[in-house]
């Protein structure tokens, strides 16, 4: 582990989650057996400036708040982890912008089930949504699956959108469209690239080679959601290639707290950064 910083783990007979125990809160490693090295991404040289001091990206995974606004980026330390009967909690104090973070997991089998937890400690009602990122190692392959025309369909109706960040050049070649998904590939690059939109699958996934994690959500086709109705968000630069969930928004008052669950499904096997991986993980999984 690249991160110089006190971890802990949970560990069972397939998986192994490593986790930062004085800052946060932050998922640094996911191992799967028979897969060499951390799945995630690790970045200990990543930090900025912020309005409120320097912010240190860690790598691997971490809560964040939709839309993205600087002010909510804060320095993390103090960070309360907790373990009770193979679960894990991990607790931040209020930071300087007035927000909580807490991530809670277990681990059953080859998968990890997550609850993320914000509250909200200013002074007056704000409005923003849970937004759960996970940062992989390059060499892979984010997996955005598109919904397609049904039977009975009239075709008169949009069924599909794509939303893309100012950064994003549309023949980066990175980024893969076709008619059933999007494919963004996690090769480094001194460009970003950012895609998104509302997914109503309720999965997401990353092929790394000899694994394939796939991320699932649950989804709510009346709620509102942030980035132009975004639920599902792909990025990559030049340190890993994200795959992001967003819950719905919401306006909370102070005091008042919000939730956002994940389940990851870790497989281990052959899965290429290729079209035929995603033809085949789409089979499985739609």
């Amino acid at each position: 582990m690249a991160n110089q910083l006190p971890i802990e783990f949970l560990e069972n007979d397939f998986l192994r989650l490593e986790y930062l125990t004085t800052t946060g809160p932050r998922i640094v490693g996911l191992y799967a057996r028979g897969v060499d090295g951390n799945l995630l991404a690790e970045t200990p040289d990543v930090h900025w400036p912020t309005p409120h001091g320097e912010f240190y990206l860690r790598g691997g995974h971490r809560l964040w708040t939709a839309p993205e606004d600087p002010f909510y980026t804060c320095p993390e330390d103090g960070l309360i982890a907790t373990e009770k009967k193979n679960v894990a909690t991990l607790k931040s104090p209020i930071d300087a912008s007035g927000l909580e973070k807490e991530i809670s997991f277990h681990l059953n089998g080859n998968r990890v089930s997550l609850n993320h937890r914000i509250t909200w400690h200013g002074k007056d009602s704000i409005e923003f949504a849970p937004w759960a990122i996970t940062q992989f190692r390059l060499g892979g392959m984010a997996i955005l699956p598109l919904t397609q025309q049904v039977m009975g369909d009239n075709g008169l109706s949009p069924n599909r959108n794509l939303v893309f960040w100012p950064y994003a050049h549309i023949d980066d070649v990175r980024f893969e469209l076709h008619d059933d998904v999007v494919l963004l590939h996690g090769q480094a690059g001194a460009e970003a690239f950012k895609v998104g939109n509302f997914n109503k699958h309720g999965w997401i996934a990353c092929a790394l080679g000899d694994a394939l994690v796939v991320k699932r959500f649950s989804v709510d086709h009346f709620e509102k959601y942030a980035d132009m109705g975004c639920n599902v968000e792909a990025y990559v630069k030049d340190v890993c290639v994200e795959l992001e969930t967003l819950g719905a928004l919401k306006t909370l008052q102070p005091g008042n707290s919000m939730t956002h669950e994940e389940t990851w499904e870790v497989t281990t096997g052959h899965f290429p950064a290729t079209l035929e991986t995603a033809q085949r993980v789409l089979r499985d999984l739609v």
